[in-house]
């Protein structure tokens, strides 16, 4: 039988930050267990204290059996094959392990890779790699943080059957709603302002719609305590005022008494009052997105083709215009990034043209969230136009304090990237968004703010995504599958 986890009240500070706080988790063989909350709450943390990579300041965790994590994007070592990452993130050593290795990896389209540098695979080849390093694991608990990263739908399907037929127990980070309400059958939630977890039995779905309901419960104990307070303390107030104007005037001492024992009546009600904390306002990403669309065309390809080393797209012919909301779906490998690239005119074309519109300000989100290379504050300075303390300001909105501005892009987080090419699109007034794999990274809270964002955007959009939920809210009005 597969083995099980124990995180027994554990604690874990980074500098003066309180990431976790008095946190307990148990893991048992056949969990299902989704961890959620804001970007830089903790859950990769609290996957990693799980794994034992890191140890936490307070607490203990035990287990019995092997425990195996899968980290938020691969981690190539220099001059790493693809077959000797499969081995040193399996942890097997068998001898039929290279054979077992090289028939996954064709399963997944990646036949004839096994000897490949890791560091050389697209975003989506090293997202299958990384697929088939779960698939071919042998663990008795699963560490998984972000394993939809990058994945085509034909490998979230792979991946949700083998989870469904997995008697280990899972503990996973995951953006992808759909994939949770499939998956999941616990969700533990790290709350910002406490860094403590709340646990809700059952999917995604039915978590959301809990924690609306205690939202709404709070909300409403909130306002009773709030009316009541105000109440006690108005009367509290108005007895002091009248034993004050009693002072002054010539009382008998069963009057003057009287009127101060109403005055402690009064304090005594507000005392006793039960205090109930006001409901935590969370960080919402506010993203404003440029109202005027291009009129007219937008761009165009004719007759293009991109050719990458042995591989080779088009012809493609397809005209955009202002409005359209266009969808590329297709296999991981099969060139959606690489048609990204000719429609941004960042690669070059081997046959056919390319044409864009006037007045068209494209804003690109990559799929490897690599806009900035130096200093955020004055990268984002130089591409926006604004001065460092207008940066400053707006970068703030999209959650991105003093420490992150003043950070190389490099050593943020890829969901903080993320945000801040966000920011990028407000500050530009782009009118064309060309997003690749935009729920990549962001918290679930953020993908809803970007939802809500998109559906009002009149401008051009592009996108190539793999999260379904998101895809149907879309409401996109052609697709091309590659």
């Amino acid at each position: 039988m597969p083995g099980s986890l124990a995180a027994r009240d554990i604690s874990k500070q980074y500098a003066a930050v309180q990431v976790l706080d008095h946190v307990s988790l148990v893991v048992s063989p056949g969990d299902r267990i989704g961890i959620v909350g804001p970007n830089g709450i903790g859950k990769s943390t609290l996957l990693r204290l799980l794994a034992g990579l890191e140890e936490p300041d307070r607490g203990r965790i035990a287990g019995v059996g092997a425990v195996g994590y899968l980290p938020q994007e691969p981690e190539p070592r220099a001059g790493e094959s693809v077959l000797a990452y499969l081995g040193r993130r399996t942890g097997d050593t068998e001898p039929d392990f290279a054979a077992r290795a090289g028939r996954m990896l064709a399963r997944l389209g990646l036949s004839g890779r096994s000897d490949d540098q890791l560091a050389a695979l697209s975003g989506g080849e090293a997202a299958r790699a990384a697929l088939a390093s779960i698939l071919l694991a042998r663990f008795d608990v699963f560490l998984l943080d972000e394993p939809t990263n990058n994945l085509d739908f034909a490998g979230l399907e792979l991946l949700e059957r083998f989870l469904d037929r997995l008697e280990a127990g899972v503990v996973l980070v995951s953006h992808d709603r759909a994939f949770l309400d499939r998956v999941v059958t616990r969700v533990v939630e790290i709350e910002a302002e406490t860094r403590r977890v709340h646990e809700y039995a059952g999917t995604w779905s039915e978590y959301e719609a809990a924690r609306e309901r205690a939202r709404a419960q709070h909300a409403r104990e909130f306002a009773e305590y709030a009316g009541e307070r105000a109440r006690y303390t108005a009367l509290l107030r108005a007895r002091r005022g009248e034993a004050r104007t009693l002072g002054t005037q010539q009382t008998g001492r069963r009057a003057t008494n009287a009127l101060r024992g109403k005055v402690r009546q009064a304090k005594h009600l507000l005392e006793r009052l039960d205090e109930v904390e006001k409901p935590w306002s969370p960080w919402r990403l506010q993203l404003e997105l440029a109202s005027a669309p291009p009129t007219g065309l937008v761009v165009e390809l004719a007759g293009a083709v991109v050719e990458r080393g042995s591989f080779r797209l088009g012809p493609v012919s397809l005209e955009l215009y202002g409005g359209d909301r266009f969808a590329i779906v297709g296999a991981n490998g099969s060139g959606k990034s690489t048609l990204i690239g000719a429609l941004l005119g960042e690669l070059p074309l081997t046959e056919g043209s390319r044409r864009v519109g006037p007045a068209v300000v494209f804003g690109e989100l990559s799929q490897a969230r690599d806009r900035f290379a130096g200093v955020l504050l004055d990268e984002f300075a130089r591409a926006s136009g604004l001065d460092q303390t207008e940066a400053r300001t707006l970068l703030a909105k999209f959650a991105l304090g003093a420490d992150d501005v003043a950070r190389p892009a490099s050593r943020l987080s890829p969901g903080e990237r993320t945000r801040a090419a966000l920011a990028l699109f407000a500050a530009r007034g782009a009118n064309c968004l060309v997003l690749d794999e935009p729920t990549n990274h962001l918290d679930l809270e953020a993908i809803d703010e970007l939802e809500s964002a998109l559906a009002g955007y009149r401008g051009c959009l592009v996108v190539v995504t793999h999260d379904r939920r998101f895809l149907e809210r879309l409401d996109v009005t052609r697709t091309i599958e590659l």
